[in-house]
């Protein structure tokens, strides 16, 4: 379980073992009744003839923890498990012969490690849902971006300055992983990111968007400086020194936000520059204004 990249396939991976060796089918689910909206979390095999009408009968009270119950010739083990972040776990086994002590506290403990994976789980995607970083480039995402955009720019306003939002797209940077290994990978998106902020002044905002798109806020970026910019970002693409090294190419999409501009919001400027690097990848141009709106 350990050994597992996710939780789930961690999960999986326990109740397998535990089916093996105790010669028994499983079901794990989320709900406070075993009900047929139950959030399925593993299951290995499609409950037994009656099944559905007895766990109707025994629901899933908290303060019972243990039943168990025969229909024809199965017998099941129904256990509940409280979880603090979410709602309890239920694990129902069932096989051919009865339960033992032994097999009973066996499940119970394996319940009580599965259920503290799922609170530590639901506890992080709580915590990624609210972040504004991206967590394994240590670089703003879209909220975060969106955030410094929105604090920016009354401050452009009041001193008549223009800014522009730029999207980057480097090709291939998502795929270095599978053919060169999960390090050369984390290298060359620490490479990557290297390159993109030297392009920028350290006072301008970098977000990542995805696993090869990234979005760069300029102050002060008229129209004019910024084609020469991305020109010069483009022209040599972005070389990765791994081994083998890796030149990958760049494209721009921009679009350019004139001082006192109410129309063009953050989520505007994003799907207008979007588009221009759409629109530019499809005229195979490394870098594309957006001069009018979608």
């Amino acid at each position: 379980m350990r050994s597992a990249i996710l939780p789930r396939l961690g999960i999986a991976a326990a109740l397998t073992k535990v089916q093996e060796a105790l010669e028994a089918d499983c079901l794990l689910f989320s709900a406070f009744t075993p009900s047929d909206h139950n959030v399925v979390l593993h299951q290995s095999a499609p409950l037994p003839e009656g099944f559905q009408g007895e766990l109707q009968k025994c629901g899933l009270m908290l303060e019972q923890h243990v039943i168990q119950f025969s229909s024809g010739v199965h017998h099941a083990l129904l256990i509940c498990e409280p979880i603090r972040s979410q709602a309890p776990i239920g694990l129902l086994c069932w096989k051919k012969t009865s339960w033992s002590a032994d097999e009973t506290e066996l499940l119970r403990t394996l319940l009580t490690v599965l259920a503290t994976l799922q609170d530590v789980e639901g506890l992080h995607r709580n915590v990624l849902k609210g972040a504004h970083y991206d967590l394994s480039s240590n670089l703003l995402n879209w909220e975060g971006l969106k955030q410094e955009m929105e604090r920016r720019i009354p401050r452009l306003d009041r001193d008549g300055l223009a800014a522009t939002l730029m999207i980057a797209h480097v090709p291939g940077l998502s795929e270095i992983t599978q053919t060169h290994g999960f390090q050369a990978g984390e290298d060359a998106l620490t490479q990557c990111i290297a390159l993109l902020r030297k392009a920028v002044r350290p006072t301008d905002a970098i977000a990542r968007l995805s696993g090869n798109m990234f979005a760069l806020w300029l102050d002060g970026g008229d129209r004019f400086a910024m084609a020469e910019r991305a020109e010069r970002m483009t022209a040599h693409g972005i070389p990765i020194l791994i081994n083998p090294p890796v030149h990958l190419p760049l494209h721009i999409g921009l679009m350019c936000r004139e001082a006192n501009d109410p129309e063009n919001t953050a989520d505007n400027l994003l799907e207008r520059a979007s588009q221009a690097l759409q629109t530019g990848e499809e005229e195979q141009k490394k870098w594309r204004f957006s001069h009018e709106a979608p």
